[in-house]
């Protein structure tokens, strides 16, 4: 794949060197272009000409000396909108952002703008949790076998060409309180096993990528599964695919992709469903 620019959306404060750190490994990883986007609020920019110039300063020095192709852009306006807006001028393959702040116990917290960025981006979003240290090795992407699944899938098979893709269904038994049997046990796991090898053999999934990818079917809530396979695949990236006409508490994978946002410790690939 020929990468496009990457744009990376930040607000200056100190949290935002992993996303930052990460979007210069991927663009020198991509040989591509850097966007760095800082957005001022319009009720708070009185002079906006000095602002700007005094801002692209600031990141201009912030940045390592081989930083390679960077442009650094300084906007008024709505920051979910003008994130958007720009990928869009731009062309841009990625959006990379991070989290809002962090709580007492280490939960991640999501902004607003982050949340509506989630719901609306034209292109992937890479929520940046951890350090990075190297490039991506193992990329965990969830499924329910819908559409977007299936889109996130393929957007993580694109713009990661090389990591190892796991794909992991997770399933619960229906009525489990009042049918406890092995029989049914079974029954439901042949059943989820079936969906998933139709949902591999979908015309929509190339060769090149199937060729790659690890599937399977793990009882037990959504959160629990990820962070078992996580840590039996070493993933250091989790996909997920997102509605966008709703919130995100309507989700792909239902109220349930707003938690894996809190749940996993690793960086977060947020792929909108496209029409």
């Amino acid at each position: 794949m020929d990468h496009k620019a990457i744009l990376l959306a930040t607000d200056l404060s100190a949290r935002c060197d992993r996303p930052l750190d990460r979007a210069l490994m991927l663009a020198k990883e991509w040989n591509t272009k850097l966007i760095l986007l800082h957005i001022l609020d319009p009720a708070r920019a009185k002079d906006a000409a000095t602002n700007i110039r005094e801002i692209e300063t600031q990141i201009a020095d912030e940045l390592p000396r081989n930083k390679g192709d960077i442009e650094i852009l300084v906007k008024t306006g709505d920051i979910a909108a003008t994130i958007i807006e720009t990928a869009q001028d731009r062309k841009c393959d990625l959006i990379v952002t991070g989290v809002a702040r962090y709580n007492s116990i280490g939960d991640i917290l999501l902004g607003g703008p982050v949340d509506q960025l989630i719901r609306n981006a034209p292109v992937p979003v890479l929520v940046v949790k951890r350090r990075p240290q190297k490039a991506y090795k193992n990329i965990l992407i969830a499924t329910d076998f819908s559409e977007c699944s299936l889109q996130a899938l393929n957007a993580a098979a694109e713009l990661f060409p090389d990591p190892r893709l796991h794909l992991v269904h997770a399933y619960n038994e229906p009525y489990s309180a009042w049918l406890s049997s092995d029989q049914v046990a079974q029954d439901v796991k042949s059943e989820e096993q079936t969906s998933l090898t139709r949902f591999l053999a979908r015309r929509d999934i190339s060769d090149t990528v199937f060729d790659r990818v690890n599937g399977s079917i793990e009882k037990g809530d959504l959160g629990a599964v990820l962070n078992r396979k996580i840590e039996a695949t070493k993933s250091d990236l989790v996909a997920l695919g997102t509605h966008g006409r709703g919130a995100l508490s309507r989700a792909t994978l239902g109220s349930n992709a707003q938690h894996v946002l809190g749940w996993v410790g690793q960086d977060v690939l947020m792929v909108r469903e496209r029409q």
